[in-house]
């Protein structure tokens, strides 16, 4: 039974028409889905090439050309259409049929195509449905490579549907070939091509040798990159077809980088050092946009070396911008924590005046709501996401700002869902925000993965920081490092003149007791806090864990008694706040309410805390109340940090790095010098007054842990014998004198020391089976791995607050939609109970009412 029209997707609303396969009649026009997709392909591999030399565009065409070509079957047809057929589900199967035909035309037909270059198209059309990882070629070798009754059964269901193909529609086919070989195939010459190979079924026949062969070609130079590149580039380009995005609705615009030179040049040019200081950032900023020239027409790495307040954050999107305006292409920043990405949003959204809704700008981590504004004539399609999540979800947008989870993990064995991104990636600008934040299981790997970006992609990388990991300087044989920035010791010899900070090592951490640990106890901290916090001075600590944060932050209150006697609390006072109003609060009326409620009880100190238990909406709150000195007008409350009432804030690393606030004293539990420092960054930041001091100690397991917590975080059970903590306690004596270091000393020569005692001149610390996964195209090893492991233990917890919130997610028929809609809503923690448990296709949701019991008004969910 043949029809009128074949199609390769079904229409996407009741009264819409079906994506046609070929055109109308049979005809390739820009109608036909095989079309579309062969020439998004070809756009996506422009100017690449394959390990073999083989270059990419021709094999990316026949790809996009053959990969739906069983589709012609009339059970695939049927089942389109929502049609019942009489045979078992695996006759509308299309990807294995798909590929012969796509061996054949690349093998057969292309004479300046090599058998690696065959074989990894191949695989890919052959695994172009997967949806957790590339295919790997052990895979395809045990499906169809193997002398077995389920593999015997496959290549007679193959022959059937072929058998099916010439019976009803071998001219479409046929046009499909010849399109594919520039006329050198034909439908005749494949099928007698396939028959003389598939012949004896029950012996070692061409097609089983072919497969079984892949599986020992695994540790083949180049083949990672090749699978994953076409791979990524047959998703994007099948998926934004099947969509319906046309051509125009695909890429992005910059933002305008005139923009950020006019917002720099209207700020306050400061007075003394303060002038200095900003001066200081401007010359950086020009200094790493003039550079930024030079690098793009490299192959280097850049990097961006400034220690914490000297303007990172601007001459990295400067830079980048310049870059992405010289490659003519677009920008991805990437930083390591939602804190930091929904803070740098608001800065972009600021200074450009853009929406993470348009083709500008895009803002992706997974509490984010992620779209673009593409029309309302866009509805959902059929690979599960409305155009317009697509379109930002594989970051076409000019600049995205994305997590360093989200570009690692794509680039490592990307789900179906992440391997849109990947090919936007081409030619692109990507700045790595703290990359020193990376996790040390992935040290060995990210390397690679950077190897990766540059030299199959062609992107121009940068990474940027006070504290230099040197990844790619001791784990790549290939990459070379450039600083952006001219003379960086400049701005060291700047810190070693006006010093803002000195480091002073506690007891628990000035001698070295190999494997026994002195440890503090909470209650002695939170005196030495408490002390600290006298005379209007303002403190921050910074935790390894919930748990330890929460003990401390114990330690630190006083005890309440009468009401007129309790601490007064930003948490709690917030959470009144929205139990009588059904809103939250602005920056200003939380400091209002803090600043009233000081005066009536009499009180002398501000607490606040912060974690990763915190809903990102109220943490966010808490800092702007803290820091923010846009929020609110000349007649309004300064930020409490810049008061006369002292602040103590005890946090987990969410205020290490990226996060803008300044305490006289910080106080560091144990942790490798990186997070050291950036917990440093916090402390006097704009050089007010005296020399603050950034003390770091051992705090003791808590009461509710198993573990002390510096062990916990950095150390796991062999302790200090580990290399990041090892080495830490080792350089920190070696420098201190009278157990004191000035932040010059630390920012630099510790840092550098310390990496270097780490690596050794070969790459060491992290996990050597990522790295051979990607070497050896093992997708299986890759498949699952994930950057943060212990996220994976927590759940997607929503916690409804506000009264729009409660409304809108809490006892009512819920939809995806609901859920993206209050992002900062949204906690990934191990809840003990929760209100209402929903599940939305894969992805299961615990519904927490923080009105109630299941949230503590400081310390956030339980």
């Amino acid at each position: 039974m043949a029809f009128e029209q074949y199609i390769s997707h079904p229409a996407k609303t009741d009264d819409g028409e079906s994506t046609l396969l070929i055109g109308k009649g049979g005809r390739f026009d820009d109608d036909g889905h095989l079309r579309t997709v062969a020439d998004r392909m070809v756009e996506a591999c422009l100017g690449q090439t394959l390990a073999d030399g083989t270059p990419a565009e021709p094999v990316a065409e026949v790809i996009g050309l053959t990969h739906d070509i069983a589709k012609l079957t009339r059970w695939t047809q049927k089942y389109l259409r929502g049609e019942p057929f009489q045979h078992s589900d695996e006759y509308r199967y299309h990807a294995f049929p798909g590929a012969l035909v796509t061996l054949y035309c690349l093998l057969e037909c292309c004479d300046d195509v090599g058998d690696h270059a065959a074989e990894v198209a191949t695989l890919v059309v052959a695994g172009h449905h997967d949806t957790q990882s590339p295919p790997g070629p052990s895979k395809l070798a045990e499906n169809y490579g193997r002398t077995t009754v389920g593999v015997r059964e496959t290549y007679e269901r193959v022959d059937d549907q072929f058998g099916e193909i010439d019976d009803e529609v071998p001219d479409r086919a046929d046009r499909i070939i010849r399109a594919a070989t520039d006329g050198a195939g034909s439908w005749d010459d494949f099928r007698q091509w396939h028959d003389n190979r598939a012949e004896p079924i029950d012996g070692a026949h061409d097609h089983l040798i072919y497969f079984a062969r892949m599986g020992k070609s695994d540790a083949r130079v180049g083949y990672y990159g090749d699978v994953v590149r076409l791979w990524t580039a047959l998703k994007l380009a099948d998926q934004t077809a099947a969509s319906g995005l046309e051509d125009d609705d695909i890429g992005g615009t910059l933002p305008d980088r005139e923009a950020l030179d006019q917002h720099v040049d209207g700020l306050d040019e400061g007075e003394g050092i303060l002038a200095d200081l900003n001066s200081l950032r401007d010359r950086a900023r020009k200094d790493a946009t003039e550079n930024v020239e030079a690098l793009v027409e490299s192959d280097d790495v850049g990097l961006i070396t400034l220690p914490t307040g000297f303007g990172k954050t601007y001459a990295g999107l400067s830079a980048g911008l310049r870059a992405a305006d010289l490659s003519d292409s677009r920008l991805v920043y990437v930083l390591p924590y939602t804190s930091i990405l929904d803070q740098t949003a608001s800065e972009i959204k600021s200074v450009f005046g853009v929406s993470p809704y348009s083709k500008s700008f895009t803002l992706h981590h997974h509490l984010s709501n992620t779209y673009t504004g593409l029309g309302d004539n866009y509805t959902d399609a059929d690979i599960g996401r409305s155009p317009g999540a697509l379109h930002a979800e594989s970051w076409l947008s000019g600049l995205t700002l994305t997590t360093t989870v989200q570009l690692f993990e794509s680039l490592a064995a990307p789900t179906a869902r992440q391997a849109t991104r990947v090919p936007s990636l081409r030619e692109s600008v990507v700045v790595i925000d703290e990359p020193q934040a990376i996790p040390e299981n992935w040290w060995q790997i990210v390397p690679a993965l950077i190897e990766f970006l540059a030299n199959t992609y062609d992107a121009t990388v940068i990474l940027m920081t006070a504290t230099q990991p040197g990844l790619v300087e001791y784990g790549s044989d290939e990459l070379t490092t450039r600083e952006l920035t001219d003379d960086t010791d400049q701005y060291t010899d700047f810190l070693a003149d006006h010093p803002r900070v000195t480091y002073r090592l506690h007891d628990t951490i000035r001698t070295d007791r190999g494997d026994e640990y002195a440890t503090l106890d909470y209650p002695t901290a939170g005196g030495r806090i408490s002390d600290a916090a006298g005379d209007e001075r303002h403190v921050l600590a910074v935790c390894n864990t919930r748990s330890s944060a929460e003990e401390l932050y114990r330690y630190v209150t006083p005890m309440g008694g009468a009401e007129e006697n309790e601490p007064v609390e930003l948490g709690r006072l917030l959470h009144d706040y929205v139990d009588e109003s059904g809103e939250l609060p602005s920056p200003v009326e939380l400091r209002k309410l803090a600043l009233g409620t000081v005066a009536n009880q009499d009180a002398d100190t501000v607490y606040a805390f912060l974690s990763g238990d915190v809903r990102p909406d109220d943490r966010q709150l808490l800092i702007d109340a803290l820091y923010d000195d846009d929020a609110g007008d000349g007649d309004d409350p300064i930020p409490l940090l810049d008061g006369d009432n002292s602040v103590v804030l005890v946090s987990t690393s969410v205020v290490e790095a990226g996060v803008d606030v300044s305490f006289d004293t910080v106080f560091r539990d144990y942790a490798p010098i990186p997070n050291i420092v950036q917990s440093g960054g916090r402390c006097n930041r704009s050089f007010g007054g005296e020399t603050g001091d950034v003390v770091v100690w051992r705090l003791a397991e808590p009461e509710d842990g198993n573990a002390v917590p510096s062990l916990v975080i950095h150390g796991g059970d062999a302790g200090d014998a580990l290399p990041l903590l090892r080495e830490t306690g080792r350089v920190l004596r070696r420098h201190a004198e009278d157990g004191c270091i000035d932040e010059s000393t630390m920012v630099s020569d510790t840092v550098a020391e310390f990496y270097g005692s780490l690596f050794g001149g070969v790459l060491e610390p992290g996990d050597e089976r990522l790295a051979d996964a990607v070497s050896s195209a093992s997708m299986s090893d890759l498949e699952g791995e994930h950057m943060i492991e212990e996220i994976e233990d927590y759940d997607d917890v929503v916690a409804c607050f506000t009264d729009e919130e409660r409304a809108d997610l809490l006892g009512g028929d819920l939809e995806a939609g609901g859920i993206v809609r209050h992002p900062g809503a949204q906690v990934n923690t191990d809840p003990a109970a929760w209100t209402e448990e929903v599940t939305i296709g894969n992805s299961r949701y615990l519904l927490v009412d923080a009105l109630d019991t299941s949230y503590h008004p400081v310390f956030g969910v339980r």
